[in-house]
């Protein structure tokens, strides 16, 4: 116990070695739980294949670390999860976009959100105790790094909504090409999205994913709409709800597939060209401000600094 009691003297002693001590176990922690979180999901999906490949077998229970992981989100839920309903449906619809599937993904978000903020406003608060700043300016500091951890990993989970977002509505155009092809080789549209899913894995790995969680739905019971309108909200983009509801109206009207297929795909291949040219456009302005800050103070230096050196010289 007196040795404990020395430690803590030890560091309240040198705010430096307690700023070292508090910043090494937030990252500590932060890892442990990103470790832990990522190794639960790569336990799902391996579990997931299991059971698949076993045709209905039940799971086994979770032990060791992954029962303390699955304790502790549980315990993260019930203390910031029960809230509002829609506030916690808008989350886990959020988590999808992005890619986190497994159901403790709400928990663990609001752990990472929790820890990130006591973390960062900890942070706040000894360097402001390191400065010697006035006590006033040691609590704006506190709340500011606890206001930072609190909206950063809904920023971090944009950023990745946002990328997932422009890999779907770049690889739409390819799918909606191999869905012709498979419409023109007689394959239905279960099997045709089944094919498709296979062939784009490596190209857009998480299109991919969502088109098989969307043959999954259809063979559980649901209908080609319903599972089509589901992935539009996944994949978040204009394009893959215009196509569910090409599909629907072609049914209803008794229309080709293939014709309208063939229809959306070129329309779909203009218009990714359309947004690749508008890009090439914009670049010329996009550069305007690194060259005059990196390309232009060089080329003027090269130019003028002989001139200066001549006058220089001259004693002019």
């Amino acid at each position: 116990m007196e040795t404990l009691f020395d430690i803590i003297d030890f560091l309240l002693a040198d705010p430096v070695t307690l700023l070292i001590a508090f910043g090494a176990s937030a990252v500590l922690g932060l890892a442990v739980i990103g470790a832990q979180w990522g190794m639960a999901r790569a336990d799902v999906k391996r579990r997931t294949v299991r059971l698949v490949s076993e045709g209905g077998a039940a799971l086994p229970p979770a032990t060791g670390h992954k029962a303390a992981l699955a304790q502790l989100t549980t315990s993260v839920d019930r203390l910031f999860g029960e809230g509002d309903e829609a506030a916690s449906r808008i989350l886990r619809k959020r988590l999808i976009q992005a890619g986190y599937y497994a159901p403790s993904a709400p928990a663990m978000f609001l752990t990472i959100r929790v820890v990130a903020m006591v973390s960062f406003a900890a942070l706040g608060f000894l360097a402001g105790l390191l400065a010697d700043d006035h006590m006033t300016t040691v609590y704006i500091k506190l709340v500011g790094g606890a206001g930072l951890g609190y909206f950063l990993p809904p920023i971090i989970l944009d950023r990745i909504i946002s990328a997932r977002k422009d890999q779907h509505r770049s690889g739409f155009p390819d799918f909606l090409d191999l869905m012709v092809v498979c419409s023109e080789a007689g394959l239905s549209m279960e099997a045709s999205i089944n094919r498709v899913c296979r062939e784009m894995a490596d190209t857009y790995p998480s299109l991919s994913a969502n088109l098989y969680f969307a043959t999954l739905e259809i063979r559980a019971g649901r209908t080609v709409n319903e599972a089509l309108t589901n992935l539009a909200d996944r994949l978040i983009i204009e394009e893959a709800r215009t196509f569910a509801t090409l599909l629907q109206q072609s049914a209803e009207l008794g229309s080709s597939l293939i014709d309208s297929l063939k229809i959306y795909s070129d329309e779909m291949r203009n218009k990714r060209m359309m947004r690749t040219e508008e890009k090439a456009n914009a670049l010329p302005s996009k550069m305007v401000i690194p060259m005059m800050i990196f390309i232009f103070p060089i080329l003027f230096i090269i130019l003028l600094f002989p001139a200066y050196m001549k006058v220089k010289e001259s004693g002019l």
